[in-house]
């Protein structure tokens, strides 16, 4: 009995669980950063159809909290980018009066 596709896509995911642990814990990313949110993202995505394909039904259902967590990871990242942004573009206007 070989691999079948579905065995590579639980594979995949598993291991982009375990490159994002290992990049947050030697500290090339943070918990914070998009990466990692990205990673453990599609990571829970892979493992939530492996599991579906073989039954895993309670794997499931920690895949999907992961991925909804993951999810908000992103959402939390888009928003400090977007107020840092907005905190620069003030800073550059506070700055062009000060010259006028």
């Amino acid at each position: 009995m070989g691999w079948h596709l579905i065995d590579w896509v639980g594979l995949a995911g598993g291991l982009l669980f375990l490159v994002a642990f290992w990049r947050t814990s030697i500290g090339q990313w943070t918990g914070r950063s998009l990466w990692y949110e990205l990673d453990n993202l599609l990571g829970a995505v892979l493992m939530s159809i492996y599991a579906f394909r073989k039954g895993a039904f309670v794997n499931i259902g920690l895949n999907l909290v992961w991925g909804i967590v993951a999810i908000r990871g992103v959402t939390s990242w888009t928003e400090r980018r977007m107020h840092r942004k907005q905190l620069k573009a003030a800073h550059r206007r506070k700055k062009a009066k000060r010259k006028a």
